[in-house]
């Protein structure tokens, strides 16, 4: 029975924390304090305009904008945190919906579309939705408290004006969002497909065929035209609107610096305040802008959750166990041969006795290695299951993976992934580290039924012999259903 599908809301309720909440506090304390250096920058010339200057004054702006700065790096550190644990709990999730669907393990489109979300997607999406919020919230909070330091000590329309600056901005990212994103979903098809044609390129390189690499080179000089295009075009878009956006917001806001400074022509110490304050308000301006674009990379991330979600609990094919071919099979207990047409028959010779050796005979494409996830799947917990190629994680490994992630250069930031065999890195041959498996599962499980898939495959004489005593010593204490090369198969 398939479980229910997780929600891109449930999904992003896992960077729900304390670390997220303190976060949010120290944002509100930075933003609080950088208004108040606008405060301080604004009390400090209204002094100047009627000859006062004190070096306390300038103490002041510079403690409180470096408190905003270190406060601002601080709360930096925990937005790493909900990221790190909002990824931590996705996969314990994922953990936990999907342990014990053996049918999928094989299964190589499944395991391409998914397998990628347990590595790097997810979690660059987990860090895009806290680098998104944290930047937005910077945004607005220091937008919200200097509005209100502007119009309080200068005028109440300023705080008005970026408002309706925003409000403008908003409208326009919604009537243009749908051009915009028109532009980046066509780049984004065009660059996928230069990438499609890098695929190919070894085959066709390698080959050594001048037919088929004056085609292939022909096709990738095309797609290299057409994505070189679409990528002029999206960033046309995105640079125009950026454009035009912060043109629209100064103007919004320096016509209403321009109608206060006209009504309050003779103000000294209201115009010494609107002068010095200009710099900020241009940057406020751009923030605006900023603000409102950052609704559509938000937009953006939130169907990325989606395609993380709808990836949660992925499937077997159905007709899974149709792979099998009964009728080459047979399952050889001894001298006994015994003849199966469906997984319960299959089950009742497997759970007859507690205890002895199964073995699974069938030609090349009979469906062996299927039987037995179909088993696994029955028994579930009862059983232990080894795959024939497998990344299980064991003790003796010490925590090695079979990928690595280094640079070429120390000195450059650029990472390559290599993709190492454990053999090499531990020193073991493969057939050392699957005798070095086989004697960890003996030694460290403890299950009713162990279900092996060609357990002595890559074995020499010498250790498919001692690999062999292990899986008897093992058939002594629970049932074994074996799929190997001990015998010749039917």
């Amino acid at each position: 029975m398939a479980g229910k599908q997780i929600s891109r809301l449930e999904l992003a309720s896992f960077l729900l924390s304390p670390s997220l909440f303190v976060m949010i506090v120290l944002m509100v304390v930075e933003a609080m304090l950088a208004a108040a250096t606008t405060w301080f920058v604004i009390n400090a010339g209204q002094k100047v305009a009627v000859g006062h200057f004190l070096i306390s004054d300038l103490i002041w702006i510079l403690t409180a904008q470096s408190a905003a700065y270190v406060v601002g790096v601080i709360s930096w550190v925990f937005a790493e945190r909900a990221g790190y644990r909002g990824f931590g709990k996705f996969v314990l999730r994922f953990a936990r919906e999907n342990r014990g669907k053996v049918k999928l393990f094989n299964d190589r489109p499944a395991r391409e579309q998914v397998e990628p979300f347990l590595t790097g997607e997810t979690f660059q999406i987990f860090f895009n939705v806290m680098y998104e919020l944290e930047f937005a919230l910077k945004l607005f909070l220091g937008l919200v408290f200097n509005s209100i330091v502007l119009g309080a000590t200068i005028d109440v329309s300023l705080p008005f004006a970026y408002v309706g600056a925003f409000g403008v901005l908003l409208l326009m990212q919604w009537a243009l969002q749908k051009p915009i994103a028109h532009a980046y979903l066509e780049n984004q098809r065009r660059n996928n497909r230069i990438t499609a044609q890098g695929y190919t390129a070894w085959d066709n390189v390698f080959s050594g065929n001048r037919y088929n690499l004056r085609l292939w080179l022909a096709e990738f000089k095309t797609r290299l035209r057409e994505g070189l295009t679409a990528q002029i075009r999206a960033i046309v878009a995105r640079e125009g609107m950026s454009a035009m956006s912060g043109i629209v917001s100064l103007a919004i806001v320096f016509t209403t610096v321009t109608v206060v400074a006209v009504n309050n022509f003779g103000h000294t110490e209201l115009l010494v305040g609107l002068a010095t304050t200009l710099p900020r308000q241009i940057e406020m301006t751009y923030e605006l802008h900023l603000l409102a674009s950052g609704w559509n990379d938000f937009i953006a991330i939130w169907t990325r959750f989606g395609g993380v979600a709808n990836n949660m609990l992925p499937e077997p094919d159905p007709d899974f166990d149709k792979r099998i071919k009964f009728d080459r099979l047979v399952l050889r207990e001894g001298d006994t041969a015994n003849v199966v047409s469906s997984i319960g028959d299959a089950l009742r010779v497997a759970l007859a006795h507690p205890t002895g050796r199964v073995n699974v005979r069938g030609g090349n494409g009979a469906g062996k290695s299927s039987l037995l996830a179909s088993l696994k799947t029955e028994m579930r917990k009862r059983a232990y299951y080894w795959p024939p190629t497998d990344r299980l994680a064991f003790g003796f490994i010490g925590g090695v993976v079979p990928v690595d992630v280094k640079s070429d250069d120390e000195d450059e930031d650029d990472v390559i992934v290599v993709a190492e065999s454990l053999s090499k890195k531990l020193g073991f041959s493969t057939g050392e580290l699957q005798f070095r498996s086989l004697e960890e599962i003996v030694n460290s499980t403890d299950a009713e039924v162990y279900l092996l898939d060609e357990w002595d495959a890559n074995l020499d004489a010498a250790n498919k012999a001692k690999a062999d005593a292990l899986v008897e010593a093992l058939a002594s204490r629970a049932r074994v259903v074996e799929i190997s090369h001990r015998d010749v198969s039917a």
